[in-house]
């Protein structure tokens, strides 16, 4: 879908993703919320089928012509975005943020 999605747009074009690690069909997650993750998602006919590396992920979108500009780990985005929270919320342990930019 990547490699199809950016054929055709021009260089500098880019695009803000998440994608699930290779823990993601192993990890429970706190409260199971990992592995209840992929329960509901096949369950409403969407299963998860895949989960990357950051090798394979920053393989996969150099094949497509792309570049990682910027990747935020589950410890980066916790940091980021919840470390001051009071309530229960948190990053998820298995997801990534990648900012991937156009050669």
């Amino acid at each position: 879908m990547i490699h199809h999605l950016f054929a055709k747009v021009p260089a500098g074009s880019s695009i803000i993703l998440d994608y699930a690690d290779e823990n993601l069909f192993v990890e429970n997650g706190t409260s199971n919320r990992v592995q209840n993750m992929v329960k509901m998602a096949a369950a409403s006919g969407e299963p998860m089928k895949a989960c990357f590396s950051y090798d394979e992920i920053e393989k996969l979108l150099e094949q497509s012509g792309l570049l990682i500009y910027e990747h935020l780990s589950p410890a980066a985005i916790h940091d980021l975005y919840f470390r001051h929270r009071t309530d229960y919320l948190s990053a998820f342990e298995t997801i990534h943020y990648i900012h991937a930019i156009k050669k």
